[in-house]
């Protein structure tokens, strides 16, 4: 029987792969379907009328994919909550669970650092785990057989820090400014989209906080700052 914790972290992981899949529906299809009815326009226009039933559907079938398009976005969107208050830790330590199998058949070992006592930040819950997927995938893709992935969690009034470390390779400076960029990466094909960071980037910016790349001397370090939910209202 499927216990109330599982099927949170089964609707985290689906909605987490739905993000991703909606962004790389929209950039993959979207340009070859504009190109496509553009084309048939031009050739509805000049050829002969033999072939204008035949263009004609073309032209609709576009307009249906990409209202089908659409409807893919619209149901995404649903799930974005108002801004609240998210335990943090909880968020994380999902996002972990979720990872841990394949990080361990990928031979890395995931550790998280908490400080304890932590205040809520400002965030929607499903999108906090969805950030921490994004940034642990990053740090597991990054990593060798035999690495390590950090997560440390500590308060920074006003704010709640997260940071996921890794021992990987690192970040070329020449890369630094770009790894944000939507559809960038420096994986091997097949192996990444290049909308885990810019994803991430844009949930957090989303509830008010902060991600950077920070300078390591070995690997990399992605930090997330969260706003405390309490001194936000607070302040109000």
């Amino acid at each position: 029987m499927t216990s109330k914790r599982d099927a949170q972290l089964l609707e985290a992981a689906r909605l987490a792969e739905l993000g991703l899949l909606t962004a790389t529906l929209n950039h993959e299809l979207r340009q070859p379907l504009f190109a496509i009815r553009a084309l048939a326009q031009l050739a509805l226009a000049d050829g002969d009328g033999s072939w204008r039933g035949h263009v004609e559907g073309l032209i609709a079938q576009t307009l249906h994919m990409e209202r089908l398009l659409d409807g893919v976005r619209d149901f995404s969107r649903q799930h974005r909550r108002a801004p609240g208050p998210v335990d943090l830790p909880v968020a994380v330590r999902t996002a972990v669970d979720l990872l841990r199998h394949g990080a361990r058949k990928a031979g890395v070992e995931l550790s998280m650092e908490n400080q304890g006592g932590l205040p809520s930040v400002q965030g929607d819950p499903t999108g906090l785990v969805q950030v921490a997927v994004n940034l642990l995938q990053n740090a597991i893709d990054a990593s060798e057989r035999g690495q390590a992935v950090r997560v440390r969690l500590r308060s920074e009034r006003p704010q709640v820090v997260l940071e996921v470390l890794d021992s990987g390779d690192g970040v070329p400076d020449s890369l630094r400014e770009r790894i944000f960029e939507p559809f960038f990466t420096t994986k091997q094909p097949g192996r990444g989209t290049g909308l885990g960071l810019h994803i991430a980037r844009q949930l957090v910016e989303g509830c008010g906080g902060e991600l950077r790349l920070l300078d390591v001397k070995r690997g990399a370090c992605v930090q997330a700052r969260l706003q405390i939910w309490e001194e936000l209202v607070d302040g109000r």
